[in-house]
């Protein structure tokens, strides 16, 4: 189906123009104040202040927990440290009181003879035997 040829719309650019920007200003409110009242700056500057001073305080809360934070992590490390500090301390202690040489001179002082007279037990194989004999 094809659509039948009509003239062309033969409208000056400037009537396009002026017509259309009547309709986009149409959708925009008056800003001027109704007659008999007196638009006022200082509510808006009292808004932008009071969001501005509470945006600075949670700022300030934010940053005195995180300080407090970092305070706390670095004594947690700081404990870590000595921590790992006294369990190596604990391991050398126990190297030491588990050295042969010491546990030889320990057990002589607490009276112990050594051995003189070893005997060994020797395990030999079993000869393996077929099943069912």
């Amino acid at each position: 189906m094809a659509l039948p040829l009509s003239t062309p719309i033969t409208r000056s650019r400037v009537a396009f123009v002026e017509k259309s920007s009547r309709a986009i200003l149409k959708l925009v409110p008056e800003l001027r104040p109704v007659a008999g009242q007196r638009a006022s700056d200082r509510i808006f500057y009292g808004v932008i202040g009071a969001i501005l001073v509470v945006g600075l305080l949670g700022i300030l809360g934010i940053n005195i927990l995180l300080g407090s934070d970092a305070v706390r992590i670095k004594n947690l490390k700081l404990e870590a440290i000595q921590l790992a500090e006294e369990r190596e301390a604990a391991r050398r202690e126990i190297s030491r009181i588990s050295d042969p040489e010491n546990l030889a001179r320990r057990a002589s002082a607490l009276g112990m003879v050594e051995n003189n007279n070893i005997k060994f037990i020797l395990m030999r194989p079993e000869v393996a035997t077929k099943a069912g004999e």
